[in-house]
């Protein structure tokens, strides 16, 4: 028994070296990670028991990357983690180093200190008195009497993004995770993201015209308003369902109800109205009701939505404040709420057919925005103006050709989430929506049509939706699901 005892023991010494012989080996760095988008590239550490992503993946209005050590036990002993937040409100360093200390019980703050990003190797650009134009905050985080530490980083970026890194060990090898946070750390690389500004300057070119600047007047003068009336077809030219919106603006009196918003500005005066109806017909019905209120700059929004089908039913509610807050409060099974310090670019989609209009007028051909779902989550987008051939025979998803009136400009919209969606969009000589067509997992189209085919294709739908259409510009709350 002694025998057995004294080779299991020679067994584990020789696991344990192992161990040790790998950990300590040479860190090798991958190749620079580009995520284009955030105009950043960094590596990772690769091989010697390290498997890292290739690739930045979308999560939760991030941007993640990692790599993580197993040295074949079957357990993770450390882990490199970068995190591209598009949308984190602002904190203080050391209120940040709490939050990320509290996450693991008992631990402490050791030590703590600062990185310049732009100086010699690296690619940020500096002011005109050559001074480093980014910071790197980090904390060394660890638990007392445990193997367990962390090194960990945030830089603040330009338009309210902000950069995360992170380095975990496990082995008590404190010097080494040092090592690797640094070497992950120097290997950043930050260049001037043109589309990025570009994008800065179409939003802050609409808040400031106003958003009523884009609405056709009417007879009467304290209202003017727009719509949009679509069927969706499938690839096969099949009628499967039908969105209207309506954006418009009108003066009422702010309402005193007690909502949410109230105490948040309570001197607001929301003149947009916005408000949408999308049904898709099947097995199981697809519903989404929204209505949007808004100031005529943008600064201040309510968007609330829901959504049904036959098996389910959830709400979302976004608040947007004058500090550029944005709390999404999303009713499903349970409650849940977040806050995002949301970017220049950001726009919510309900609104993207101005972003098109804008780049028009201002002829910027392509630009990065991020756009805001109406339930909360935030996706950069590639917004490319296209050449538009209006005498040549373009093929819709049916095979039809589209008219001249019909492609008086055309754009292309690449939603940057990894799924690899996007749409083609058609405006007419009135920069008025004509066509989408929408490439998912199958390509859908939505054609322009008029309130009264909606109301032949879907009577007990339309016929609903139509009725508060109207009532949309002059009632404080969302449109209501058809049942």
């Amino acid at each position: 028994m002694d025998k057995i005892a004294l080779l299991g023991l020679f067994i584990v010494a020789l696991l344990i070296a192992r161990f040790i012989v790998v950990w300590r080996s040479a860190i090798m760095l991958s190749e620079p990670i580009e995520l284009d988008y955030a105009g950043l590239s960094v590596s990772i550490p690769k091989g010697n028991g390290w498997r890292n992503e290739k690739q930045w993946n979308y999560q939760h209005n991030a941007f993640t990357l990692g790599s993580f050590f197993n040295p074949g036990s079957g357990s993770v002993t450390a882990l490199v983690s970068c995190r591209y937040l598009l949308a984190a409100p602002k904190a203080a360093p050391d209120v940040l180093f709490e939050e990320k200390a509290s996450t693991v019980g008992g631990s402490k703050i050791a030590k703590t200190g600062q990185i310049e990003i732009g100086g010699p190797g690296f690619s940020f650009a500096k002011d005109s008195q050559n001074r480093v134009l980014l910071t790197l905050n980090w904390a060394h985080i660890k638990r007392p009497k445990t193997l367990f530490d962390t090194f960990f980083g945030v830089a603040q970026l330009p338009n309210n993004h902000r950069l995360d890194i992170e380095v975990y060990q496990a082995t008590g090898d404190t010097n080494l995770a040092e090592g690797i946070f640094k070497s992950v750390t120097e290997s950043l690389k930050f260049t001037d993201n043109r589309l990025l500004e570009a994008g800065n300057k179409i939003v802050a070119e609409i808040k400031s015209k106003g958003l009523d600047s884009f609405l056709a007047p009417t007879s009467n003068k304290q209202r003017q308003s727009r719509e949009s009336f679509f069927l969706i077809k499938d690839a096969g030219g099949r009628t499967i369902g039908f969105t209207i919106g309506v954006l418009g603006s009108h003066f009422a009196e702010r309402p005193q109800n007690g909502d949410a918003l109230v105490d948040v500005v309570p001197e607001a005066q929301l003149n947009i109205l916005a408000g949408s109806f999308y049904y898709i017909r099947g097995r199981h019905d697809r519903k989404q009701a929204t209505f949007f209120q808004s100031r005529n700059n943008l600064d201040e929004f309510v968007w609330k939505s829901e959504t049904s089908s036959l098996t389910s039913r959830s709400g979302t509610e976004i608040i947007l404040g004058k500090n550029g807050i944005m709390t999404v409060k999303k009713f499903d099974r349970r409650t849940e709420k977040q806050d995002y310090q949301i970017s220049p670019t950001a726009i919510p989609d309900v609104l993207g057919e101005l972003v098109l209009s804008q780049m028009l007028d201002s002829d910027e051909k392509e630009i990065f925005v991020d756009i805001i779902e109406a339930d909360g989550k935030i996706i950069p987008a590639l917004v490319s103006r296209i050449k538009a051939h209006p005498l040549a025979s373009q093929n819709r998803s049916n095979g039809a050709a589209i008219s001249r009136e019909e492609a008086a400009y055309v754009f292309r919209v690449e939603l940057l989430d990894g799924l690899g969606f996007s749409e083609q969009v058609y405006l007419d000589d009135q920069r008025r929506i004509s066509r989408r067509l929408l490439q998912q997992e199958n390509v859908y189209t939505f054609e322009r049509t008029s309130a009264e085919n909606i109301l032949e294709e879907f009577p007990e739908q339309g016929s609903y939706i139509l009725q508060r259409k109207d009532k949309i510009l002059e009632q404080d709350q969302p449109l209501e699901n058809s049942e």
